[in-house]
This record gives C-alpha cells, sequence and structure tokens, in this order.
C-alpha cells in the first residue's frame, strides 16, 4: 500500500494508505512522486476557503514531481527515470497513474526540488504579466511582494522592461525597497516609479489593499486580483471605475490554462522551462517533511516566512 494526505475536516488533514495503481497501458504513465510543496492553495483548500470545490477523497497538493516508474505502450517519449510535472491536482501521495498528456517532461540534470515548486507560481506569474497589457517602459505595482508570485514577477518583468513597484504590509529584510503598505501608498508609488506610469496593479490580499493599489494607477489602469489573504471583500472607491476608467478583473490560474488548451498549455512551460534553465533561480525552502509528518508540515506551512515547505513523498 502506498500513503496519501486527503482533506480531514475542520483544517485537518488524513493520513490513509492507498492502493498500489495499477500498471500502465496506452498512454499511461506511471509516476513515484518524489517532492510537493505546501502552497498557499492547498492551506486555502485545507480549511474549505479555496475558490473551487475539491473532492475529499482524492488527495490534496496543487503541485509536485516525481520520476516516470512505467510507462504504457502508447508513450515513446517518456521512459523510466525521467523527471516530469503533473498538471494535475493530488500529488501529496506516493505514485500517480496519469495520462501523458497530464505531464511536463523536464530535461536531465534539473533540480526535482526547484521542479516541484514550477507547477503554480511561474506560470501565474507570467499570465498576469500577460493579461496586465503592459508595454516596455510602463510599471506595475503588486502587494504581497515577499511571495514566491511576487519573486517570478519580478524575474519576468526585468525581462519585459517593466518596473516593479513592490508593496508589503509589513518590513520585509529580504525586499528592503518593497514600500510599506498605507494611505499615502499612491504618492509614494509614483515617486518609486521613476516617471514611468503605474498601468498595472497585481493584487493578493483583497479587502482596503485594493483600493490602496487602484489609486496608484493611471487612468485606465487595470487591476487583476488573485488572490483573498485579507479574507475581506475589496473596497474600492467608485469614482475610479466610472471617471477613471479603472477595470478590475479576477484571474485563476486553472481557468486561465483552460482559456489557452492544451497546446497552449505545453507552449507555455516550454517556454517557461527554457527560461528556467537560462537563469536557474534557487528559490528558498524552509523545511522538508516526510509525508508521514504531514500534520507538522502543514503547522509549519501555515507560520510563514521564506522558503517553502515540501513533502518528501518518497518516506
Amino acid at each position: 500500500m502506498d500513503l496519501a494526505l486527503l482533506p480531514g475536516g475542520e483544517g485537518h488533514v488524513r493520513l490513509t494508505e492507498a492502493p498500489l495503481p495499477s500498471s500502465p497501458r496506452g498512454d499511461e504513465v506511471l509516476v513515484r512522486m518524489v517532492y510537493a510543496p505546501v502552497n498557499p492553495a492547498d492551506l486555502l483548500a485545507i480549511e474549505g476557503r479555496y475558490s473551487f470545490d475539491l473532492p475529499a477523497d482524492q488527495p490534496l497538493g496543487a503541485e509536485g514531481a516525481g520520476m516516470v516508474e512505467a510507462v504504457g505502450d502508447a508513450v515513446i517519449d517518456l521512459r523510466p527515470g525521467d523527471l516530469v510535472m503533473p498538471l494535475s491536482r493530488g500529488n501529496w501521495c506516493a505514485r500517480r497513474l496519469l495520462p501523458r498528456r497530464h505531464l511536463i517532461a523536464l530535461p536531465a540534470g534539473f533540480d526535482p526540488v526547484q521542479a516541484a515548486m514550477l507547477r503554480i507560481n511561474p506560470p501565474t506569474a507570467y499570465l498576469l504579466l500577460r493579461s496586465a497589457g503592459l508595454r516596455p517602459g510602463d510599471a506595475l505595482v503588486q502587494n504581497g511582494a515577499g511571495s514566491v508570485v511576487a519573486h517570478w514577477v519580478r524575474t519576468f518583468a526585468a525581462r519585459m522592461d517593466v518596473k516593479v513597484i513592490d508593496v508589503v504590509r509589513t518590513v520585509h529584510p529580504a525586499i528592503p525597497h518593497a514600500l510599506l503598505d498605507g494611505d499615502d501608498l499612491a504618492e509614494r508609488a509614483r515617486i518609486a516609479s521613476g516617471g514611468r506610469p503605474i498601468r498595472a496593479a497585481l493584487d493578493c490580499v483583497a479587502g482596503t489593499a485594493t483600493g490602496r493599489l487602484a489609486r496608484c494607477l493611471e487612468p485606465a489602469g487595470r487591476l487583476l486580483l488573485f488572490g483573498h489573504l485579507s479574507g475581506e471583500p475589496i473596497q474600492v472607491r467608485s469614482q475610479l471605475l466610472t471617471g477613471g476608467g479603472l477595470s478590475i478583473s479576477g484571474f485563476s490560474l486553472r481557468p486561465a490554462e483552460a482559456a489557452l488548451g492544451a497546446d497552449g498549455v505545453d507552449a507555455l512551460f516550454g517556454e517557461l522551462v527554457a527560461l528556467h534553465a537560462a537563469d536557474p533561480p534557487s528559490l528558498p525552502v524552509r523545511a522538508i517533511v516526510p509525508l508521514s509528518r504531514a500534520e507538522e508540515g502543514i503547522a509549519l506551512g501555515r507560520t510563514g516566512g521564506d522558503g517553502r515547505v515540501l513533502f518528501d513523498l518518497t518516506q
């Protein structure tokens, strides 16, 4: 029997034995999972606050990486030992049996720990920037600047000649240039922009923070809401919409990828893997915890701090 981690109700998880998957047939691939991070989306799912309903009888885990263990006779481009990244949820388990189309093959030598953190944050940042309609010479403002998504936004924006103005709720030693959120944020953000027009805002906090980001924008600016860290409804002056032409859009990765289609998703990750290989980041890891100590890993993931908590799925 294998181990798998499922929702346990009331903010907890339950570690359970799962039957071994059958041998792969046709286009199926049997993957032995190696690492999977505790993503903020996973914490929301455990607490019953995620944007979508998730099955209670299926493993949690929004992202992860594993090694091919066996392939069906219709799979010609993967072999045992290849590193792959599942596109679907359900990664907090020892093994997965998946269709080939649900896997991204990663190059030889790719760090499996870093690969486990590739599924959510890089494409989120990439597609947020694509949706923001920015041009070289523009600026954007983003809150939650200490997050991994914000790290990737800075990485991709630099390649676009877009200046990023980072905003934090408390002093963050790793981002000394970030602005503290507050009522005068708009004035300080315009100074920080160095004269570049602030045409987009990326908001993962919501609540009153949305209104402060909105006031930073040029007329006809665009605000993309992709998180709810405050747990509060957004609050924005209506005059910014009626008189300032502000547009506000929600963003969620899975629907955005669905709009791309299968070929578009393949192309997206092909580009992300190439960018990663050209300038490999080393995203911080706070702890690696065996899946058998799941509650400890979840508790540590809830405490915040620099770096992700990962499950070692081989133990």
